[in-house]
């Protein structure tokens, strides 16, 4: 073998020299073309294209599944306006969706509070002054009067405020209430005294208008039923009840009736509504129906819009997915259904799903009759329903769909109800709690907040309170003489609660063996010379107590259950999408806070001490 001679100098530098280790680094790697052609460079070539076939291969794409994407689509939609609405009593009035559909249901009559009354008679006051000095005139005739009760004055009289206030008011202002009550009357009696006291028929022509005047204002401020509408609110059920319909022909002579008997919440969705393909409403005498719209929207072509979502899978396998959505460590339970639908849809129809938007009028009944959709290749394709099947319609489940209660096939229509989306609701008008009081065997309806007669709510315990001590104070109890006979003890017949506890007590439910429901109680006002029994304050218990002979109030044993159950009477504010503002007056139905317990006892041994 060869040897190579090294030069000597080269040989003692690299023996006798030091050298220091370097880590050598790049920013960047650039190509040095050798030709000013770069056409090669942009073909992009693969060298190895047996892989790259076989990589397809793997991820499906010679399936020809996705061969063709969506360029265009046709949809024809056919919708229904809702034009009936009934309550409890199912015969149907007109109705637009120029009223939001809670105020439709909630509303009711106004109460007519001191303070109110005072503002209607000056707001009345106030139109009239342009006409004349017709002041002293109304105050004579409508101004306002004492209680026309002991009950109503012993109300009153208990509340300082409010006694305060109405004699403040008396000979001094106009009772609005009163004022009103005249101009609706059947005959209008306003117009009847007016034409009595005001012989200058220019002036009387000139009242008459700012009457007019008078009532849009009242009805414009304060949303309330029309004199046609059912009430809705069931109030053995604790809940409002009604139903609307849309028609399901051209020519109106079928219905599609959506029936919402559990409603309770304040707010209205589609999920609120059942369909009841065989119920069709009766129209009440004098009902103002609309005609019916039902009507095939022209086609309308629109450019489909691919779904993208954070996390979602990549049309093209080479592509990295989007990590900050890490669909495995979704834990759902197997009653989260929203989740487990979202995870379905995020792993299995990534890339699947397009947008197609369509504007749907509120208030109405939406079914597509057709999606054609025409992709890169020319190829028309009709999309039909998801839940047609080679098993039929039978055992079909879809997400928005509504339920038949007469087990009909499934109605793929969407329902878009004219509700409101967010409502401003004031304090308390009226809060009643019913709770289970189960050592005195029977419900308590507990009125917490009553109207006040000055207005707004007021604590139901001081209320009554005040009014046991205002019949104490005019029927003071008279002395008894107890003699000592030596007893131990001594028999009481019962107990007595507070007068804002309004019993419910168990009775037989006609048409049942063993079933039950709760009757209003009423209990006994233990003030000798004073009204008796003691009857609730409020609206929500005094159901039936205001026709002559008073009526009997039950309620469903299964609407107060072991958690009990409050029921409260607010306000209701919102603004509408034809810029109007809507003030009514609602309830609603919420779970309650446990059981309770009065303090009632009957039969009662009490011992006692020597010589009491």
């Amino acid at each position: 073998m060869a040897q190579v001679e090294i030069d000597p100098r080269i040989k003692s530098l690299l023996l006798n020299s030091r050298f220091r280790p370097s880590v050598v680094t790049w920013n960047r790697l650039e190509g040095r073309p050798r030709t000013i052609d770069f056409d090669r460079s942009l073909r992009a070539e693969v060298r190895d294209a047996l892989w790259m076939l076989c990589r397809q291969w793997q991820f499906g794409e010679f399936q020809g599944e996705d061969a063709g994407s969506a360029v265009t689509s046709k949809v024809q939609v056919r919708t229904a306006r809702l034009n009936r609405y009934a309550g409890s009593s199912l015969q149907a009035v007109g109705y637009s969706d120029e009223l939001p559909l809670e105020t439709k249901v909630e509303r009711e009559g106004f109460p007519v509070d001191l303070m109110t009354r005072a503002r209607l008679g000056r707001q009345w006051l106030k139109l009239l002054k342009p006409i004349g000095n017709f002041q002293a005139l109304y105050i004579d005739t409508f101004g306002f009067l004492d209680p026309a009760t002991d009950l109503d004055e012993a109300h009153l009289r208990s509340d300082r405020q409010a006694w305060q206030t109405l004699e403040a008011l008396k000979g001094r202002a106009v009772d609005g209430a009163r004022l009103l009550e005249a101009m609706y009357s059947q005959p209008n009696q306003h117009a009847i005294w007016l034409a009595q006291v005001v012989p200058n028929t220019a002036n009387r022509t000139k009242i008459l208008a700012a009457t007019e005047t008078f009532k849009r204002s009242i009805e414009r401020t304060y949303s309330q039923p029309q004199s046609t509408d059912d009430p809705s609110w069931a109030s053995s059920y604790l809940e409002y009840q009604f139903a609307c319909a849309a028609p399901a022909t051209p020519a109106g002579d079928q219905q599609t009736v959506l029936v919402a008997d559990q409603y309770h919440q304040g707010h209205l969705d589609w999920y609120s509504f059942d369909l009841a393909s065989q119920l069709q409403l009766n129209d009440k005498d004098g009902a103002n129906i609309p005609a019916a719209n039902l009507k095939d929207d022209e086609p309308i072509t629109f450019i489909p819009t691919p779904v993208e979502f954070p996390g979602m899978p990549n049309v093209r396998w080479w592509e990295f997915e989007d990590r900050r959505i890490d669909f495995g460590s979704i834990q759902p339970s197997t009653t989260d259904l929203a989740t487990l639908i979202l995870a379905e849809f995020g792993l299995i129809y990534g890339n699947d799903w397009s947008i197609v938007p369509y504007r749907m009028p509120v208030g109405a009944l939406a079914e597509v009759l057709g999606i054609v959709v025409t992709d890169v290749f020319g190829v028309r394709t009709l999309i039909r329903p998801a839940a047609n099947s080679l098993a039929g319609e039978q055992g079909q489940w879809g997400m928005y769909h509504l339920t038949d209660r007469h087990g009909g096939s499934l109605d793929r229509r969407l329902f878009v109800p004219p509700v409101l989306a967010k409502i401003e609701e004031s304090a308390p008008l009226e809060k009643i709690i019913l709770a289970r009081d189960e050592m005195a065997n029977m419900v308590m309806a507990i009125e917490q907040t009553i109207p006040g007669l000055v207005g707004g709510g007021i604590d139901g315990y001081e209320a009554a309170v005040a009014l046991e001590r205002f019949f104490t104070g005019q029927h003071p109890p008279s002395d008894v003489v107890r003699i000592d006979t030596g007893a131990a003890i001594q028999y009481q017949l019962g107990t007595t609660i507070s007068e804002n506890w309004i019993p419910f007590i168990p009775v037989h439910n006609p048409g049942s063996n063993r079933e039950i429901r709760l009757q209003r109680a009423a209990m006994p006002r233990l003030i000798p010379g004073t009204p008796t029994p003691v009857h609730p304050r409020g609206a929500v218990l005094s159901a039936g107590l205001d026709t002559v002979p008073p009526e009997a109030y039950f309620i469903h044993e299964e609407e107060v259950p072991r958690a009990g159950a409050i029921v409260t009477r607010t306000y209701q504010r919102a603004r509408w999408w034809n810029g109007k503002t809507f003030l009514w007056l609602g309830r609603r139905k919420q779970t309650g806070r446990g059981q309770g317990s009065s303090g009632l006892e009957f039969d009662r041994v009490i011992p006692l001490e020597s010589g009491t």
